[in-house]
């Protein structure tokens, strides 16, 4: 059963598992599906603990659903055992107090050099599941830690108070002008800080490409419809499924 939220679920952001997929750029929406509602005829129940529940045969994710779900991508895409993850989240949602430790800053950052992340949770997963690529990203610690400074944690911004990922710029080395705010449009990618990049591109094919139709139409510059339209098309080029 899912994680119910204190708060609106539009303002906590709001995704189906195709979106999601889409924007974390994973093709296999079945396998994020299963980590939020677990595996039909398997034991194990679901990998994350998602904040809305689902029903209708569908899963819906909140924006930390979502950065947990990339986080989980990333060791996922290193051969990192699903038992051994399992095992790390749970150890650090026992070593933190909170429930989506995955999305947390306390693990998506380094400390004094060294990540609590690896230390405290990654470690005793690898040993238990004798996960050797799990155990090879330890010991080489240099490489996770530049993962998770690289290419997760410099796109992200926390709250000070929660210390919870609370915006997310998918493609800052791309696209830095993109944003994604839970708490601006239900958490579609944005740029001018307040129109979805989604309906920027609707209305840009609707008048054939004219974007200083589309800057005029939305009182932005024409530099953010082009962003717009290119960050779009980029989502939609095929992903390897995996």
């Amino acid at each position: 059963m899912g994680l119910m939220t204190q708060h609106e679920p539009l303002a906590a952001g709001f995704y189906t598992v195709n979106e999601a997929a889409r924007l974390i750029e994973v093709g296999n929406r079945r396998r994020i599906a299963a980590w939020l509602k677990g595996y039909t005829g398997r034991d194990a129940g679901p990998l994350l603990m998602g904040e809305f529940a689902s029903g209708g045969g569908t899963s819906e994710l909140s924006f930390l659903d979502l950065i947990e779900v990339r986080f989980v991508e990333y060791l996922r895409a290193r051969q990192v055992s699903a038992r051994a993850i399992r095992r790390a989240i749970i150890a650090a949602r026992r070593l933190f107090g909170e429930p989506k430790p995955f999305a947390s800053r306390r693990i998506l950052t380094t400390h004094d050099g060294r990540n609590v992340f690896v230390e405290e949770a990654l470690r005793p997963a690898a040993q238990a599941e004798r996960d050797h690529r799990l155990w090879d990203l330890i010991t080489g610690q240099y490489e996770i830690v530049e993962i998770i400074e690289r290419q997760i944690d410099r796109s992200l911004c926390f709250d000070p108070k929660t210390e919870l990922a609370n915006r997310w710029y998918p493609r800052r080395d791309a696209f830095p002008e993109v944003l994604i705010d839970p708490m601006i449009a239900c958490g579609q990618p944005i740029v001018a800080g307040r129109v979805p990049t989604g309906t920027i591109r609707d209305l840009w094919r609707a008048e054939d490409g004219r974007t200083d139709i589309v800057a005029s139409w939305f009182d932005i510059d024409i530099e953010d419809v082009t962003t717009a339209v290119a960050f779009e098309d980029y989502l939609d080029q095929p992903r390897d499924a995996g």
